[in-house]
């Protein structure tokens, strides 16, 4: 891709928890995911997951969105898993391989923990989980090894954060592993050269960023978080209000 992304570039949506009993910022509740789901089916959205996106699938044929989910939390498939399946879309999941089937808990996630009983609120998904979900069509993308920020590690630490959780991905999938989303959104194109290297086809991040390059690689997201209302979800997924946005970035 060159020049301005969004003349490529599909409606792509950040997500990370969906749960009725979380209250932090990461956490969509169940009944605004629907709402969410039912408005864009009801204008006429239909889903790709981003390797189908990148693959070339179905990019011209009428409104597309790709939905994403960082960290792999449980609650993608309690929760979120059949609301997607309720309006026919697939999602992009994005794991956290050294996390995924333990019972460790992510940094950010262990001051949120009052009580014993809540921390079940934050457990990751387990395999099992994650092959129901591909067998519908979920696809399962990398967010490294362990979630450190990647451009603050050595050339070496990136390697193995960005390669090794491919290869352990596509290991347990059966299947190449090929999208990739940068932890907190940080990046640099040293990161960017060593995930291409690494054989992904393309990244997301949130939001996009001033000075690095538009491409496959920089696929810029929505993220959609706890307090963000109907309206504000209305106007964030709106199409001018994106590209005025996006143009404005891609001038600075």
């Amino acid at each position: 891709m060159s020049g301005p992304l969004f003349h490529n570039s599909p409606l792509i949506l950040g997500y990370h928890s969906i749960s009725e009993r979380r209250n932090d910022a990461l956490a969509v509740s169940g009944s605004n995911f629907e709402y969410q789901l039912r408005w864009l089916s009801e204008r006429g959205y239909h889903s790709l997951t981003l390797a189908d996106f990148l693959a070339g699938g179905k990019r011209s044929q009428g409104r597309v969105v790709i939905i994403t989910f960082d960290d792999g939390y449980a609650d993608n498939y309690s929760l979120a898993f059949p609301i997607l399946q309720r309006y026919g879309f697939v999602a992009t999941v994005f794991l956290v391989s050294e996390y995924v089937n333990t019972d460790r808990v992510f940094p950010w996630d262990k001051p949120k923990i009052a009580r014993t009983e809540e921390r079940s609120l934050y457990e990751v998904l387990t395999w099992d989980q994650v092959e129901e979900m591909a067998k519908y069509g979920i696809e399962f993308g990398s967010h490294t090894c362990s979630h450190r920020e990647l451009p603050g590690l050595s050339e070496a630490e990136r390697w193995d954060e960005i390669s090794r959780s491919r290869k352990e991905l596509s290991t347990r999938l059966g299947q190449e592993v090929v999208s990739f989303s940068y932890p907190r959104g940080c990046l640099s194109p040293d990161v960017i050269s060593q995930v291409a290297k690494a054989g992904y086809l393309g990244g997301v991040v949130t939001p996009t960023r001033v000075g690095i390059p538009h491409s496959e690689y920089t696929l810029g997201r929505i993220g959609v978080y706890q307090p963000n209302g109907r309206l504000t979800f209305r106007v964030k997924t709106n199409h001018w209000a994106r590209r005025t946005y996006e143009t404005l970035l891609w001038l600075r």
